[in-house]
């Protein structure tokens, strides 16, 4: 499971609001347990489908079950330093062992630094090139232990537009 759980005080994207986690009931005092959820759905660990950045692009509820369920690759890239993109040249020794509907996983060992200013800068995520590569070989999604496909003070997204105007999930 590589989830990130939901609470008041959780790290967010910088300029985002915070989110509000607020029991309403409880078993103990109700008979039942409920609680009130304010929250932007880009906190935490989520699912960037291509809407998200390109018009006409699918929904996360029009993509297949099959594409989120299905065989990970994790790639070990928690000795790069710095961490941040990941180029091609680095990339090609793994190349062999994608196959086609994988979801590929980054490590960069960042999960660490969840809740500390580290957190924003301390992962690894592949460049341009590196994404077209591993898009070519017909993968579901990518993911990584960090915060965004994008350096965090990016005004482009441009890593982003790569993989979601194929198609692809972040």
């Amino acid at each position: 499971d590589l989830t990130h759980a939901f609470d008041n005080g959780m790290p967010v994207f910088p300029g985002l609001p915070d989110p509000s986690f607020q029991p309403i009931a409880r078993v103990e005092d109700d008979g039942y347990a409920m609680t009130s959820y304010s929250m932007l759905n880009h906190i935490g660990t989520h699912v960037d489908a291509p809407a998200h950045q390109i018009a006409g692009g699918d929904t996360l509820d029009e993509i297949g079950l099959e594409r989120l369920v299905t065989d990970a690759l994790t790639i070990d890239v928690s000795q790069r330093d710095p961490h941040g993109p990941i180029p091609l040249d680095e990339l090609q020794e793994h190349l062999d062992d994608v196959r086609d509907g994988d979801i590929v996983l980054f490590y960069s060992n960042n999960a660490r630094n969840y809740g500390t200013d580290a957190y924003w800068t301390g992962w690894s995520y592949p460049d341009a090139d590196a994404s077209r590569a591993l898009i070519d070989r017909g993968i579901s999604a990518v993911g990584f232990d960090g915060p965004s496909a994008d350096p965090v003070d990016s005004t482009t997204f441009d890593l982003h537009r790569v993989w979601l105007s194929a198609g692809r999930m972040i």
